[in-house]
């Protein structure tokens, strides 16, 4: 199954990267941006990420943290989630506390975490699509209602009178 999402990679573990983007190509995903620094990323936010996978421990320049303020300044709807080798609290909240999705410790069960989490995150805003699909739907109705009202109030005014 492809899946239409775009997916941010932000890895500098060359390896990591690698394994990440070949995980994600077999869950269907075809819309892989992958970056190995913070800097990459920054200068590509222009392709809105719908989620991005951030490494906490960035080298150099950005820090995935930077990343994240960025990105949610910009796109409010794009989820974040982080991925580090560090299993410390404080940075768990941090990350959740500046709007990240979750924060997962890189390890044995990382990628079964990903899995679960992207397609948690397919599943949101297929929901939250169709419902603005029905709110679209019940403007349409109400404004037709309205103009039929009016068309029918205008032919009175002038035809009945």
């Amino acid at each position: 199954m492809v899946r239409p999402e775009t997916i941010f990679v932000v890895e500098d573990d060359m390896l990591y990267l690698n394994l990440i983007n070949k995980e994600l190509e077999k869950m269907g995903y075809q819309n892989i941006r992958s970056y190995s620094t913070g800097k990459e990323a920054m200068h590509n936010l222009d392709k809105k990420p719908d989620v991005a996978l951030l490494d906490y421990f960035l080298e150099k320049d950005f820090t995935g943290m930077d990343i994240l303020k960025k990105l949610k300044s910009r796109f409010p709807d794009t989820q974040v989630i982080f991925l580090t080798g560090s299993d410390d609290v404080n940075i768990a909240v941090d990350t959740m506390r500046n709007g990240a999705y979750d924060y997962i410790v890189k390890g044995d069960t990382a990628f079964i975490r990903i899995r679960h989490l992207l397609k948690k995150i397919s599943e949101e805003n297929e929901r939250k699509s169709k419902s603005r699909s029905i709110i679209r739907f019940q403007i349409i109705v109400i404004f037709s209602i309205i103009l039929i009202s009016l068309l029918g109030i205008l032919y009175f005014h002038y035809f009945i009178n």
